[in-house]
């Protein structure tokens, strides 16, 4: 083991040594001994430096340090210096330390922005962080499809039907909330934050689409209606019933046997028949809202889409070869598969092509009507399928409002299937939806989860 001197004890034998050299030298030059003497100033100076060298290494330590904590290096490792005694030994050590708090430090902080950074890129609203000038600084993708956009480097980006809310970030400093409808399936609510990060000005925005809430809320209170008004008309009719009925009778077993004017009574028979068939026909009608506020739970299993598809087209091609309307189905992939009620989603799917049949029929004599039921997969990974006809289409006016319960285009329509269709879908955690342009027909869009999405946990 090599001899570990004191720092004390090393200084002084250098400049111990430093002084004899210099003694040297200087009693050569006196004895004229130019060369000696000039050797041994070369000593001296090699010396000096070695002094200086030794003196400074732990200033040259400390801007090592420095330097590794400003440019976060913090994978230098400083030796024990125990050549020169446990002082320094004990300070290389301390700094080996400090560096070690700085990286346990930055780890931490990394592994906490990480995890920030997960729960921001999976939140279900929509998250957006601009700069001073505008740059997006952190997005996420539920921000992305709220949109409609795939991605976002500025506010400058935002398609033109997002010009309130490029207007909106902008004036932050005089708003912080917005509500508007990008598209008819969008209610996007809005809010914005102005912040200031070490003297950095940033713009926090938050996108939530409030839409299928406030068609819940919507058909909540259409249900609650129609549970009422059902409700009160059936306790006023059902007796109005039961004593026309009873009239009927004294009519039939006591005022004929009794011998009564035959017209008068025939008159009052007809009037009560009438009477009586207009009040069962409005206790039927009024029963048909039944299902409107009593639709149960879907009862979720798989559902091979393409297989399911074909066995439900089967009950309607009678009816559509009777119309001469063709069909055809399109699956893509052919192995997708629904976590579905089999039985609400056929109801569903067969009332948009009885839709598309009876529009179909309105249809001048040699026009080919045709309707195709295509299913693949959007953008999110989750089933899309589609009805579509190529009939006259729905009048642009009434696309908001098709799907309002008892409201309908028909004549003789009663405005609740497609509202039924819409609470079936919505409680199996999708959405339906319409495009349609005049004069080229209409497609109905089923958006629903596919079966891997509702994978139990391991």
């Amino acid at each position: 083991m090599a001899l570990r001197l004191s720092f004390s004890v090393a200084l002084g034998w250098r400049v111990a040594a430093l002084f004899g050299v210099l003694a040297l030298s200087a009693w050569l030059l006196a004895q004229g001994l130019y060369l000696p003497a000039m050797l041994a100033a070369g000593v001296a100076v090699a010396l000096t430096s070695g002094l200086a060298r030794y003196v400074n290494d732990t200033n040259r330590r400390l801007v090592r340090l420095f330097e590794s904590i400003r440019y976060g290096d913090f994978a230098v490792r400083f030796s024990s210096g125990a050549e020169k005694g446990d002082s320094f030994r004990e300070v290389n050590r301390q700094f080996n330390e400090v560096l070690d708090a700085f990286r346990q430090a930055r780890a931490e902080k990394e592994a906490s922005l990480l995890f920030i950074n997960t729960v921001v890129q999976h939140l279900s609203a929509g998250l957006l962080v601009f700069d001073a000038q505008y740059h997006i600084v952190l997005s996420n993708p539920a921000a992305l499809n709220l949109l409609g956009i795939y991605r976002l480097q500025s506010v400058a980006d935002l398609p033109e039907k997002h010009q309130v809310l490029t207007d909106f970030i902008r004036g932050l400093a005089t708003r912080d909330k917005l509500l508007y409808q990008p598209d008819p399936g969008r209610q996007l609510s809005v809010q914005g934050l102005r912040i200031s990060l070490q003297g950095r000005i940033a713009y926090l925005v938050t996108l939530q689409n409030i839409h299928p809430e406030l068609q819940r809320r919507e058909l909540d209170a259409w249900r609650d209606l129609t549970r009422v008004l059902r409700h009160e008309i059936m306790n006023s009719i059902t007796p109005i019933v039961s004593t026309i009925e009873t009239m009927q009778l004294i009519v039939d077993e006591d005022l004929k046997p009794a011998g009564a004017p035959a017209e008068a009574v025939a008159d009052l028979a007809e009037a009560l028949a009438l009477v009586a068939g207009r009040s069962r026909g409005l206790v039927r009608f009024v029963d048909a809202y039944r299902s409107f506020t009593s639709i149960p739970k879907p009862d979720l299993r798989n559902l091979g889409v393409k297989e399911w598809l074909e066995r439900s087209i089967q009950l309607v091609a009678p009816e559509l070869r009777a119309a001469r309307i063709g069909w055809r189905i399109s699956v893509e992939p052919e192995d997708m598969t629904l976590r579905a009620d089999e039985d609400q989603l056929s109801m569903v799917l067969l009332n948009l092509v009885k839709n598309a049949r009876e529009a179909l029929q309105t249809l001048p004599e040699g026009h080919a009507g045709a309707i195709a039921l295509l299913a693949n997969k959007d953008s999110r990974g989750h089933c899309c399928i589609v009805v579509q006809d190529n009939g006259p289409g729905i009048d642009p006016s009434l696309l908001e409002d098709i799907f309002i319960p008892f409201f309908s285009g028909k004549p003789e329509g009663s405005g609740i299937g497609l509202s039924i269709s819409r609470q079936i879908i919505e409680q199996h955690g999708g959405h339906i939806g319409v495009q349609s342009t005049p004069g080229q027909g209409a497609a109905f869009s089923l958006v629903l989860p596919v079966a891997t999405d509702y994978l139990p946990p391991k």
